[in-house]
Parts: structure tokens; sequence; C-alpha cells
């Protein structure tokens, strides 16, 4: 193919040493270099990495700044040791791959539960929910078992999807706004399961896009790496719902959504819905208060130019009688 190069056809030396992750993965192992097992698949965490900035940065100026970002800290997380396990593909290192998914969404879990309780709940909730993450990645990584990593995390997951529905339901008044926010939410999902489809793809077909990245060698074979767009998919998945949870969970909570967000959710809800709305309550209530004080302040002028009548009138009354009593006199 044009303007690209044919792969080599053996694989660098390891600078790591042999592979000993339980999971492997399409891309070929070593194939660019001999420092990065898997360059594409390492690469591509850069997404979460680049959310968790856009997060961090976003809340810069706010008071509580540590809790709302403790979330985008988990992702950097992911982001972090997902790259280190691509890059090495050790038993060890896939703990970091592993453990780090873990890590995120609790902290997502821990912002759902506690947002709206005292500091004390919030920080005593914290430390149960990081005794309990210490304590299962102990068992974890000397078991070196995964099915009871899937079950939490799918637990923690449904857990956070249920609370949020009901923070929505509880914080979000306005229709129109509500109808973004359930949207929002439905494209986050449809986002993360593509991502989750495409690897499963590269698990399925993996001899067949290894033939067919060959045939059209590099940089154009780089589009095949499926399990690269994994983490592309679910880092922006993830960061959808970890922003979704600061808005709702935060002073902003059943206002117009704006352009808080990063990319692609300006492409997928409208920020200014339900705005209109926002803004003829509050000119409404202006424009009560204004009549209401001007109908006050017309009462009283209208109370001081009757009683001026009433007493030029009292006056009038006794000067005309003082008058008619001199000419008796």
């Amino acid at each position: 193919m044009a303007f690209s190069w044919k792969y080599q056809q053996h694989a660098h030396p390891s600078y790591w040493g042999p592979v000993t992750a339980q999971a492997n993965f399409c891309e070929e192992d070593y194939v660019l270099t001999g420092y990065i097992a898997e360059v594409i698949n390492t690469v591509s965490n850069l997404t979460y990495l680049l959310y968790a900035y856009h997060g961090i940065k976003s809340n810069a100026n706010h008071k509580d700044a540590i809790l709302r970002n403790l979330p985008y800290l988990g992702i950097a997380g992911v982001g972090i040791g997902s790259s280190i396990f691509h890059a090495t593909l050790k038993n060890y290192t896939q703990w970091c791959d592993d453990l780090s998914m873990l890590i995120a969404t609790a902290t997502v879990l821990h912002r759902v539960f506690t947002f709206d309780k005292s500091l004390s709940v919030t920080v005593s909730s914290g430390l149960l929910i990081t005794l309990f993450m210490a304590t299962f990645s102990t068992w974890h990584c000397i078991t070196d078992e995964l099915t009871m990593h899937s079950v939490l995390f799918g637990l923690m997951i449904a857990t956070i999807g249920l609370k949020t529905r009901s923070i929505i339901s509880a914080r979000v008044s306005n229709p129109l706004i509500k109808a973004q926010v359930f949207k929002l939410c439905t494209w986050g999902s449809v986002i993360f399961v593509t991502g989750f489809a495409i690897w499963n793809v590269d698990n399925a077909i993996c001899g067949k896009l290894t033939a067919w990245k060959r045939a059209v060698g590099m940089p154009w074979s780089f589009a095949l790496e499926l399990h690269g767009w994994w983490h592309v998919f679910t880092g922006a998945g993830a960061y959808i719902f970890i922003a979704l949870v600061e808005y709702l969970t935060s002073e902003d909570a059943g206002k117009p959504l704006g352009g808080r967000f990063a990319f692609p959710v300006a492409w997928l809800v409208d920020g200014e819905a339900g705005r209109e709305k926002v803004e003829a309550n509050g000119n409404g209530h202006a424009n009560g208060f204004a009549k209401a004080n001007g109908a006050v302040k017309a009462n009283r002028s209208n109370g001081k130019a009757n009683g001026n009548v009433n007493g030029n009138a009292k006056a009038n009354r006794m000067a005309h009688e003082n008058g008619n009593a001199k000419k008796t006199l």
C-alpha cells in the first residue's frame, strides 16, 4: 500500500523479558521496538489521561476540587496502569491494569453516596472503601484470580448506575434538562458498549486482522489495532459518566448542561436545552417583585394624594365655618 512500510518478520528482543501475563492481545508483541510490547495498545491509553486532565483543569477554581477530582485521578490511574501493563506484558504489571479499574470505579461510588453527607461521613466512608479495596487487591494479587475481579467491577457499575438514576430524579426537575441528561447517559452507555464489542471482534478474528495489517503495512495497519480502539471508546464513555456524576452532585445540578463537557458531548446533546425556561422563571420572579413594589408605591402615592385632598377639604370647611361665625357676630 502507498506511503506504508512493512512489518519485520520477527519480533525485537524484549527488554522486559518473556511475556508472563495471563492476558495477551491481538497486537503483535515487540514488533516495533524491544522496549514496548504493544505500542498502539500503550499509546491509546493517552485517552484516559487527556480526559482526566480536562476534568481536573475545569475544577481548578472550586473549593471542593479535591473531592471532585478523585474520579478523574482514578481514570488517570487507569491510563497509567494500563500503559505499564501493555508496555511490558508481565504478570505483576497486569495487576496495575486490573486494580486501577476497580479503584477508579470506587472513587465514583464514593462520590455518588457521599456528596450530600457531612465531612466526617465522607471521610469515614472513604477510609472504609479504601480498606476494602486494599484488602481485595492484596487477595487478588496473591491468588491471581480474575473472576471475582469481574464480579466486583460489575456490581460497582450497577450500583453506581442505580444511584445515579435516583440522583437525576431528585436533583433535575426541568423536563428539558432531564431529557438531555438521560440522553447523555444513553450515549455514554452506547460508546462504552461499542468499545467492548470492538474488543470482542479483535479477539474473534485476530488471525485475519493480523494478515490484513501485514498486507496494508504501517501506519495504516494501526487503525486495525482494535484493542486500542477499546481504550479510546471506554475512555470517552467513562469520562461522560464521571463528568455527569460531577454535574449531578454539584451546585450546578438542574441547570442547563452548557459547554462544561469535553468532546464528544457537545455533538451528542443540546447543552442549552432548558435555559429559556430557567431564565423565564427568573425574569418572572423579578417582574412579579417589581410589580409588587410598584403596586405598593402606587398605593402609597394614592394614599398620600387622598390624604392631601381630605386635608384641604377639611381646612376649607373650617375656614368657611369660621367666616360664617364672624358674620353672625
